[in-house]
């Protein structure tokens, strides 16, 4: 359940990425780095954390 919540976090930050530059535009440079490190942060961060833990609880259960 967790690989698919963190699936589903990094496919939202894509999709909140791409309609971000289509409705607004990106204008300059510092504009195009805030965009990314938000959404770095917000849906990619606890996405891969997500995928990561469920990867490893997986593993612990398998050695047990």
């Amino acid at each position: 359940m967790k690989k698919l919540f963190g699936i589903g976090f990094i496919i939202l930050g894509i999709v909140s990425f791409f309609r971000y530059v289509s409705t607004f535009g990106i204008h300059n440079l510092s504009e195009l780095i805030g965009a990314l490190l938000g959404l770095g942060l917000f849906p990619f961060l606890p996405g891969i954390l997500l995928i990561r833990s469920a990867n490893k609880n997986k593993s612990n259960t398998d050695e047990k």
